[in-house]
């Protein structure tokens, strides 16, 4: 049973989210206009601990710090910048995503024979001051681990399953706004038969 959500722990167990260098979501990307600007929310603890009745509390760690690396990184493709900020740094045009996360520890039940890391949150992209997109989402890793330190693989994977799921969903983003820049001129082309040469 839950007994409360803290970011102190005294006698704990650690269990790091990895942030690791995700590739970007599979599949085409919308080629943005402007850049978009990532802010985690301040509800979003770096480090997020919590305690079951007869267990130590278990703390999980960096966890803004591998939703941001691997948000930045999977955004790239389909955004000309991609910066950290807030509602308050964004310009004209600016896309901002506003990405809130918790993590849990889920004891073993039918989905398997050991604990399992949960992932809740909800995620936003507003763009001068219109709503985009909004969503919620929830994600739950194998239920194959021991309680503590162990754990920190299944948040790692809750982590980046939503990362995941963030960014492609953002990266397709209809761009109502296209750049538009000068015409270039033509280009003759010819194709040249490698074989005889």
């Amino acid at each position: 049973m839950l007994i409360g959500a803290s970011t102190g722990c005294q006698l704990r167990h650690w269990a790091p989210v990895e942030a690791k260098e995700l590739p970007p979501a599979p599949g085409a990307k919308v080629l943005h206009s402007s850049r978009v600007i990532i802010a985690i929310a301040p509800s979003t603890a770096s480090t997020q601990c919590i305690s079951y009745e007869r267990y130590r509390n278990l703390c999980f760690s960096g966890i803004r710090e591998s939703l941001r690396q691997g948000i930045q990184s999977g955004l790239w493709p389909a955004f000309p910048e991609v910066v950290l900020g807030d509602f308050d740094d964004a310009g004209p045009s600016d896309y901002v995503l506003q990405v809130d996360l918790s993590l849990d520890a889920l004891p073993p039940d039918d989905a398997g024979p050991g604990w399992s890391a949960g992932a809740r949150g909800r995620y936003r992209v507003m763009r001068e001051g219109q709503l985009l997109l909004e969503e919620s989402f929830a994600s739950r890793s194998r239920a194959e681990f021991a309680y503590g330190a162990p754990l920190k693989t299944g948040a790692t994977e809750v982590v980046d399953a939503a990362i995941v799921r963030i960014t492609d969903s953002v990266s397709r983003l209809e761009e109502t706004r296209p750049l538009e820049g000068p015409a270039l001129p033509q280009v003759a082309t010819r194709r040249l038969d490698i074989a005889k040469r």
